[in-house]
């Protein structure tokens, strides 16, 4: 299918063309003349200032070269706002943007992940522009409320200065509040008009009505007409209109008395709305319904002909502006008064109104024939039209403007047309409303049953169903599931084959029983008893479906059968393929439910689906993302379940990065409980319940974990949701294993073992098997762990799990690591044949005959400490002081082997050799028993090596450094082209830095250039986060980095300037004098000499504002 095509306007496209009466105005133009010089320009005042006109008459006669967009409030989403940016400049600029054209459709439907990468590919079209171009957005009002388009923009005016290719100037009623333009302020990148900048003078007025108007006036007359209008071009005009409509003197008019401009336009229409013939006030009156006028449609509506002709005469009159030659707009302060008169006239304006409706519904527009029939006091009329055309709206995700027109209606009209229960229902459901949503279809089944209506008896029992498969409540799920499907199959057998209703919720009454609507039901059955753990049945009722409907593969619902049968790599491809699917037809795939774009799928979203995917399979940065993206759906959809699900997916994420303490994902699985809670929807506490002890149990809080497991398996068993209780068995089992009680773990693995067996789950099977190995290993019973281990690496190579070897996964080990010694022990005993072998070859430890089974973690930043797996070594563990420095020497020298002479030169500089050696010899064993408690008597060590003569820090053991860490992430940060890429990099390496390298030896000398190296590095790391956070006016932020470099440099010139630059900024000139004092101070005592010509400059700088 091919993307979707978006229609370009190209009316919207086009300054305005010059008006006959503009004035010259050189005040204005000189101003305006600046804007090719400027990065930013902001036009900004209320209506009928002359925003449009003024720049409008300026680029048709700057000579520069300019794109022209005017706004319109149908521009509302993302894509079409840059899609008519990008057709815009290609009218000045051919062949702009043809490597964003293809991102756009490629990303279709967009995400707000998405928003910066748009923004780049733009940034990066306009570097390549041969000459400067102004771009011009007019009417910006109109979708500055879009959030997505509003951080599109302020991103875009971040990087303006740095783009002299790409001038813009944005002309709105209101003034946009982005980050960051107080700092273009200050730098002189922003020119701004305002009101007082458009509003006429005096002088204008007098030389407007003498050379254009040609009815001279008077100074004073100027002054007085100035005074009456406030320089309000609109009102202006108006005047001038009514002086020449009816030859009153311009002193009669000035004494009218007036309160407010508002009243004044009021007195001034309603003049010159009388003066007009009457057969063009009633045309006047009847087309201030519609936004947009054009002589066919208002022909169609106003039951009249010659409509075109009429409309060029109002234009010529003034009182139309002209979009093209066949459309025209009232200015929407006429068109408020015309629509206040005509409410004056009730039956034609209901007559009209009517017939807007029946027009509108009949071109498809149904969102445009609601909105008139909402202005109708006629609920036959709205009743009639939502169960026309409601099912339509709610798929195209007008739910507020459907649920607002459906709950006033009254209950009478609901009953006798049951259907609208279903609909609301449908909506209800869909913003997560489910006490409501199960009312009301309660309601349709009740009134569909008295009226004899089997199909919408079967909707609404479908709907009910539909709840309880959107909470993954399997058991509640199937009685009305079987009832509607019984009434769809006794339908069915007497009726012909129904047409599809394309996109279906619920509520998309087709006309009567069909094979789609039964294959739908089959669907859900199946999907109902996947969410059981009945897998085969689940395949069962999936094929029935698609043998009725063969069109209508489920990939949705195929993926979740794949995640929960063990087939993960198929469920991740049947998402992606899923996705592909949306980037083709521009709306999210639905599988045997369509229903539009903006819905919400409930936990089966993509993106939530594909989170607990990569959690499974240890992919963290992965999992993160696409919970992240499924919560921002959730909670730009309005549908709390989804965001919970997302927060839920975040918190198995964090567990997984170790980037995190316990406490963030503790508050993810919080915020999901806290959200089921408000729902009411003690299913949804399952999962975030089953995350809380696996996290426990991992912080060695037993008791807690357990009860935290005990709650996720009641509410799961009681929504007979047979596959996660499994999970909730086998995570409890983790927690006891992992805190020593191997035998009562053991049997807790075999119970989740046998659930997974009676669910088809072959990954967990692998995963039960896999710890029962871990119980026997531990417990020393070789034969219980040969035949564990045995199936374990049968089923790791069946499907595809070696990852758990890899990588650290949701319900595998803490530490992989944990898992060589058992493969090990396997390859000891000839158990699994060549693929223990492969596994160790693959990890580069097929020549290992020994592993401590774990992961070394060095902490070196602001302290020193040494972790064993999730044990963190003591002071007495080391024996000897000098074990622990041995090891802090060779952590220092990671980067080569250091030889034996070296280490006994630093360690011992003032023994004899023969008393070095014997201490050496001494400090490395007590170093080897420290890392390696476990190991055997002889075994070879791991952590550290000795090669020759020399010694090393394994390079391939499995061990972690903050400092490299640190360094390697302050590197990402320094070298990231993007801002927001460098200060994600930044903030996460520079969280590290807790203080100086290995502080205790701090008066070594062979650790003294490494800590001045990483203390460099966090200088230079802070001072680009700095600068960073003050371009898009963080400035709190940008002084606390600031601050953070002079507690470890006090003559870091650059913090000077960020804080003096910064609290200029904030208006605070007299914190801004104190830094350069400080300054001033610290570098003559430190250094003797003066700060530099930049200080120097901004210390003059708050002299001159402060005079």
């Amino acid at each position: 299918m091919r993307m979707k095509t978006f229609r370009i306007l190209k009316m919207k496209l086009m300054a305005p063309p010059a008006k006959s009466h503009w004035l010259q105005r050189p005040k204005l133009m000189k101003r305006l003349r600046s804007i090719p010089r400027t990065p930013l320009t902001l036009l900004a005042s209320g209506p009928g200032f002359g925003k449009t006109t003024a720049l409008a008459a300026y680029v048709r006669q700057c000579g520069c070269r300019y794109a022209w967009y005017g706004i319109s409030a149908q521009d509302h989403d993302l894509l079409p706002f840059l899609h008519h940016i990008i057709a815009s400049i290609r009218m000045a600029a051919p062949g702009f943007g043809e490597s964003l054209l293809a991102e756009l459709e490629r990303l279709q439907p967009a995400s707000p992940d998405d928003v910066q990468l748009l923004a780049d590919l733009f940034l990066n079209e306009c570097l390549l522009l041969s000459e400067p171009l102004l771009l011009c957005l007019d009417d910006y009002q109109s979708v500055g409320q879009n959030e997505w388009i509003d951080a599109w923009m302020q991103y875009v005016v971040s990087y303006l200065p740095d783009c002299p290719s790409l001038r813009l100037v944005v002309s709105s009623r209101v003034k946009p509040e982005w980050e960051g333009l107080t700092s273009m302020r200050v730098r002189g990148e922003v020119l701004e008009l305002s009101r007082d900048d458009l509003a006429f003078s005096a002088e204008d007025i007098e030389v407007l009505f003498s050379d254009y108007y040609r009815q001279p006036l008077g100074r004073e007359q100027a002054e007085r007409l100035l005074a009456f209008t406030e320089g309000w071009i609109i009102a202006i005009q108006l005047v001038w209109q009514r002086l020449a409509a009816t030859g009153e003197s311009m002193e009669s008019l000035l004494l009218q008395p007036r309160q407010s401009l508002e009243e004044l336009f009021a007195f001034l229409a309603a003049e010159l709305f009388e003066k007009q013939p009457p057969a063009m006030q009633a045309f006047m009156l009847e087309t201030s319904l519609f936004d947009e006028l054009t002589g066919e449609w208002c022909d169609a509506v106003c039951g009249r002909e010659g409509s075109r002709a009429q409309l060029a005469a109002l234009s010529q009159s003034g009182f139309l502006t002209p979009i093209d030659e066949h459309q025209f707009r009232y200015h929407a302060l006429f068109r408020q008064f015309l629509q206040e008169r005509l409410r004056l006239q009730g039956g034609r304006r209901e007559l009209l109104l009517r017939r807007a409706v029946q027009e509108t519904a009949a071109k498809g527009r149904m969102e445009l024939a609601l909105q008139h029939a909402s202005e109708l006091d006629d609920p036959e009329t709205m009743a009639a039209l939502l169960a026309a055309g409601g099912a339509q709206l709610v798929a195209g995700g007008h739910l507020e403007a459907v649920l607002s027109c459906l709950q006033p209606l009254p209950e009478l009209w609901k009953a006798s047309t049951p259907h609208l229960y279903v609909l609301q229902g449908d909506v209800l459901r869909y913003r997560c409303a489910y006490e409501e949503a199960m009312a009301s279809y309660s309601l349709a089944e009740r009134h569909a049953r008295e009226r004899g209506d089997a199909l919408v008896h079967s909707l609404a029992l479908e709907g009910q169903a539909m709840f309880y498969l959107d909470t993954i409540q399997p058991g509640l799920a199937e009685p009305p599931l079987l009832r509607a499907i019984a009434l769809a199959e006794a339908g069915s057998a007497s009726a012909e084959p129904a047409a599809s209703a394309g996109e279906e919720p619920a509520g998309a009454r087709e006309p009567g029983f069909g094979r789609k609507h039964l294959a739908r039901l089959y669907g859900l059955m199946a999907e109902n008893k996947l969410n059981r753990g009945h897998g085969k049945e689940a395949r069962d009722w999936a094929a029935r479906s698609l043998q009725l409907d063969p069109e209508r593969r489920d990939l949705l619902l195929e993926a979740r059968l794949a995640l929960r049968t063990g087939r993960l790599k198929e469920a991740a491809l049947l998402l992606e393929s899923a996705q592909l699917q949306e980037s083709q037809t521009g709306a999210p795939y639905r599988g045997m439910r369509q229903v539009g774009r903006t819905l919400s799928r409930s936990h089966r979203e993509i993106e939530l689906l594909q989170s607990l995917i990569h959690s499974l399979c240890g992919e963290a940065a992965a999992a993160k993302s696409a919970a992240e993206s499924g919560m921002m759906r959730g909670i730009r959809l309005k549908a709390p379940f989804v965001e919970a699900c997302g927060w839920i997916r975040m918190g198995h994420a964090a567990q997984l990065s170790g980037a995190y303490e316990a406490k963030v994902p503790a508050e993810c699985y919080h915020a999901a409980l806290d959200i089921m809670t408000r729902l009411d929807m003690p299913r949804g506490t399952a999962e975030p319940n089953m995350g809380l002890c696996l996290l426990h149990g991992r912080g060695r809080a037993v008791g807690a974990a357990m009860r935290y497991g005990e709650a996720a398996l009641q509410d799961t068993e009681r929504a007979d949701d047979g596959w996660l209780a499994s999970l909730i068995r086998l995570s409890m089992a983790i927690v006891l294993y992992e805190n020593g009680s191997w035998p009562e773990a053991e049997e807790r693995f075999e119970e989740a073992k046998a659930r997974f067996e009676a669910c088809g789950d072959e990954f967990g099977l692998a995963l039960g098997e896999m710890w029962l190995a871990f119980a026997a290993y531990r417990q020393q019973q070789d034969g219980r762990f040969a035949a564990a281990m045995e199936r374990f690496l049968h089923r790791v190579a069946q499907g595809g799990y070696s990852f758990l070897f890899t990588a650290r996964t949701l319900l595998g080990p803490a530490d992989p690591q944990q898992l060589v010694p058992l493969l090990l022990e396997a390859e000891r005993l000839g158990i699994g044949g060549a693929h223990a072998a492969a596994l160790l070859a693959e990890l580069g430890m097929d020549k290992l005959t020994y592993h401590p089974g774990y992961t070394l973690h060095i902490e070196t930043l602001g302290t020193f400490r040494l972790r064993l797996g999730s044990t963190y070594l003591q002071d007495k563990d080391w024996q000897r002081g000098k074990a622990k420095e041995l090891f802090q020497l060779l952590v220092t020298k990671r980067r080569s082997a250091t030889s034996k002479e070296e280490l006994l030169l630093q360690l011992f500089p003032h023994a004899d050799e023969k008393a070095a050696n014997r201490d050496f010899k001494v400090a490395l064993n007590a170093l080897h028993a420290a890392l390696e408690p476990q190991r055997r008597l002889r075994g070879e060590p791991y952590f550290v090596i000795r090669e020759g003569p020399l010694y090393r820090l394994h390079p391939q053991a499995s061990w972690t450094l903050d400092a490299a860490q640190f360094e390697e992430g302050v590197r990402k940060g320094l070298e990231a082209e993007r801002r927001d890429e460098a200060e994600r990099w930044l903030e996460q390496a520079l969280q590290l830095y807790q203080g100086d390298y290995l502080p205790e030896r701090r008066y070594d000398d062979w650790c003294i250039e490494e800590r001045e190296r990483l203390q460099v590095l966090f200088l230079r790391g802070a001072q680009r986060l700095s600068r960073i956070c003050a371009a898009r006016g963080a400035y709190d932020k940008s002084i606390g980095w600031a601050e953070a470099m002079l507690a470890k440099d006090r003559c870091w010139e650059e913090a000077y300037r960020m804080l003096m630059e910064c609290h200029l900024l904030l208006g605070s000139r007299q914190q801004a004098a104190k830094w350069y004092r400080r300054a001033e101070e610290a570098l003559e005592e430190e250094l003797g000499v003066a700060p530099t010509a930049a200080l120097r400059e901004l210390m003059e700088r708050c002299s001159e504002e402060s005079a």
